[in-house]
């Protein structure tokens, strides 16, 4: 039983420092026989960050490949050191260039390794940014950014000018295509007059035609050519009402020019129709006026 007791003795005092160097290590993760330290521990953003681990014990591992975070941020991994003179294993980081990695104040650098004989480690190690410098990619991607900024307002501006412009012209092209409407409103009334005047013109014709008694004919006619008349002076009222509207329309939009030309064909054509049917109703009147006062009658056969 004593001999069982010198031998668990010693295999439970192994196993009480082995959980006590555990423990140690775990809450101050430092580790006997490693040095570290961080150079330097502040500085600008743009300062260069060296991490150095010496061994001091032949029976531990140098610290050879590490993986670094800042922030708990990765930063490499699995980066092998840079042995030095002494037998250190140097790694160089440099701040990330992005907020809030960057910002002024206390930063936290984490390295983990895999070390004989602790297995898995970790160092902690703080670095206080004093200052933030901006690197050259940082300042050229800021002025890349205010200049497509200034252009965007150039074309902002303009986009907002041309949609000004648009809306002018819009409400413009509304106002000349009502006066356009009611233009042809007009005219198609004066077709209607138009063809109420050829109908009246055909009417007296035919009446013309049919009577037989000169006088009768003669009272028909001067009611057609009065009303002929009063429907010219209609026509013509309304045709000076038209061309003052399309004169309104032409200076308003020259791009009806070619329809105001359709237009001037007409109205001639109407005009000259006008002038030949009233050259016509002259001469009708000149030959009744003829026939009732200046004709010689036939003398009157006596039995």
């Amino acid at each position: 039983m004593a001999k069982t007791w010198k031998i668990l003795f010693p295999l439970l005092l192994i196993l009480s420092l082995t959980c006590v160097a555990t423990v140690q290590v775990k809450a101050q993760q430092q580790y006997p026989y490693i040095n570290s330290e961080i150079l330097p521990p502040q500085g600008g953003a743009n300062t260069t960050i060296t991490i150095r681990f010496t061994t001091t014990n032949t029976s531990v591992a140098s610290v050879e490949t590490a993986d670094i975070f800042w922030d708990n941020n990765t930063i490499v991994l699995n980066q092998p050191g840079a042995e030095g003179a002494d037998g250190s294993y140097n790694y160089n980081i440099t701040v990330p260039n992005e907020s809030p990695l960057s910002d002024v104040g206390n930063h936290t650098i984490r390295v983990d390794s895999t070390v004989a004989p602790y297995g898995a480690i970790s160092f902690l190690f703080t670095f206080n940014i004093t200052e933030f410098i901006p690197s050259p990619e940082y300042l050229a991607l800021n002025d890349t950014y205010y200049s497509l900024l200034a252009n965007y307002t150039n074309i902002l501006g303009n986009y907002t000018q041309l949609s000004s412009s648009y809306g002018e012209l819009s409400a413009n092209y509304t106002t000349l295509l009502a006066e356009h409407n009611n233009d042809t409103l007009d005219y198609n009334t004066l077709i209607s007059q138009y063809n109420a005047l050829i109908s009246n013109y055909n009417s007296l014709s035919a009446s013309y035609n049919l009577l037989s008694n000169l006088t009768t004919t003669y009272s028909s006619m001067s009611s057609t050519y009065a009303n002929l008349q009063a429907n010219f002076q209609t026509l013509s009222a309304n045709y000076t009402t038209l061309a003052q509207d399309y004169n309104l329309l032409n200076s308003s939009y020259t791009g009806l020019l070619s329809n105001y030309n359709g237009l001037v064909g007409q109205l001639d054509f109407s005009r000259n129709l006008n002038y030949a049917l009233i050259i016509i109703t002259i001469a009708l009147a000149l030959i009744t006026v003829y026939y009732v006062y200046f004709k010689p009658k036939k003398p009157t056969k006596t039995r």
